[in-house]
């Protein structure tokens, strides 16, 4: 265990006091509706950040790829395996005419596959894996043609953990682990590289990205919204609903610079009164197997930081939009993408130890049922959020002290855009 001094609330009893740069009044909720903020958001924020792209797993082997459509930002990326077993990332156009190289019958739709060369479809030219010019057809109609210069457009690309991550900045000059920090540093040598079940849910949400994220930066809600899904979060509290409570409030909050992180208890993993008969049959609830944790041996110092025996979850939020939540199954990515100021993608990949049986195979498939039924719970309040944020009656949030990391998240997109702004007007 790690001999570093464990995070505890202040003395105070509110954990806003352990960050007075966050003040603790109304928080303006501009960010969520104005279209002229949005677009400011895209060009000082998604534009020169590291974005999470997929895990490695994806390209085992030279030739791997797979493409991501990020529309919002006017482009679709090729990460690809070189034959050097090298990840780079690559814009997904062809530098002769400029037709996307790697599609399907719908030229929007993220492919993958495997191919020693990259081809382009509409005049036949092949590129090395590295974006280098391999061959050019008709070479005889080349005049004043530039071989060497001819490449498929670099995209930054690191990987951390296994994670793939690139950076469409090319002014960019900080390294992916220097800019992922601390929390991320506090969970390296987590066995992420599996092996994996991997269970995958995808939904466009009429929602800003920041609204859905917000949902999952606080358990604040967790008694009243998913009473029907986590029986166990009003079972202590079921007749006071105004009182601290043990399955859902923090047990610790940690912000470094623009990402955070919390942990907190969740549902016990065990049968209860409120346990379906489902469950029964599984042994298996929305938090996990019952009764034990997957033994994935030693854990990170980052995870579990108050040492809590009833820990149940942790979930770190690397600034601008990607999640990493570790629970008793395993650990889980949600990715959330904007298409438009009130709108956006949402993406969750499960990661699961592969199961030794057709019972195990079951409860993990009956966990993963649940967690889509919470994330739907969490999604329709959500689109009904915003479309009273844009009615205009409201100018502000009201947030508790359980609701620090959305404060952070606001404040943190606002002063992005205003260095961004000022940096650009010269000042």
């Amino acid at each position: 265990m790690s001999e570093e001094t464990l995070v505890t609330k202040p003395a105070s009893g509110h954990w806003t006091d352990a960050y007075p740069e966050l003040g603790r009044g109304p928080v303006s909720l501009e960010d969520c509706v104005s279209s002229e903020f949005y677009e400011k958001e895209l060009e000082h924020i998604f534009r020169k950040t590291w974005l999470y792209m997929g895990r490695v797993e994806q390209v085992p082997k030279s030739g791997s790829y797979f493409t991501r459509e990020l529309k919002f930002l006017n482009t679709s990326i090729i990460v690809v395996r070189g034959k050097d077993g090298v990840i780079r990332a690559l814009h997904n156009i062809c530098p002769h005419r400029g037709n996307k190289m790697l599609w399907s019958d719908d030229p929007f739709e993220e492919v993958q596959g495997r191919a020693q060369l990259l081809y382009c479809r509409f005049h036949g030219w092949r590129y090395n894996p590295d974006g280098s010019l391999h061959t050019a057809t008709r070479k005889d109609l080349l005049l004043d043609f530039d071989a060497e210069g001819c490449r498929v457009p670099a995209v930054q690309c690191e990987v951390w953990e296994g994670f793939i991550f690139v950076n469409l900045n090319p002014h960019n000059t900080e390294p992916l682990r220097s800019y992922l920090g601390e929390l991320a540093h506090g969970i390296e040598g987590y066995p992420f590289d599996g092996p994996h079940q991997v269970y995958r849910f995808k939904a466009e949400l009429q929602c800003n990205w920041k609204i859905f994220l917000d949902g999952f930066a606080e358990s604040y809600h967790g008694p009243y919204l998913h009473a029907s899904s986590f029986g166990n979060l009003t079972a202590e509290a079921k007749e006071a609903l105004d009182k601290p409570n043990p399955f859902t409030d923090a047990l610790a909050y940690q912000l470094k610079g623009p990402h955070r992180m919390f942990s907190f208890a969740g549902e016990p993993s065990r049968k209860t009164p409120y346990s379906k008969p489902i469950e029964c049959v599984m042994e298996a609830s929305a938090a996990g197997p019952w009764n034990k944790r997957v033994d994935r041996g030693p854990m990170p110092p980052g995870l579990n930081p108050t040492r809590a025996e009833k820990y149940g979850f942790d979930s770190f939020q690397f600034f601008p939009n990607f999640v990493l939540i570790f629970g008793a199954s395993g650990f889980t990515t949600h990715a959330h993408w904007p298409t438009g100021p009130h709108s956006h993608i949402f993406e969750t990949e499960m990661y699961y130890m592969p199961p030794r049986t057709h019972k195990e195979r079951l409860g993990q498939e009956l966990t993963v049922t649940f967690l889509n039924d919470i994330i739907l719970e969490d999604a329709s309040p959500s689109e009904g959020l915003q479309a009273m944020l844009n009615s205009g009656a409201l100018t502000h949030f009201t947030m508790n002290d359980e609701e620090i990391l959305l404060r952070h998240l606001h404040k943190v997109v606002g002063d992005y855009v205003e260095a961004g702004e000022k940096a650009k007007a010269g000042r």
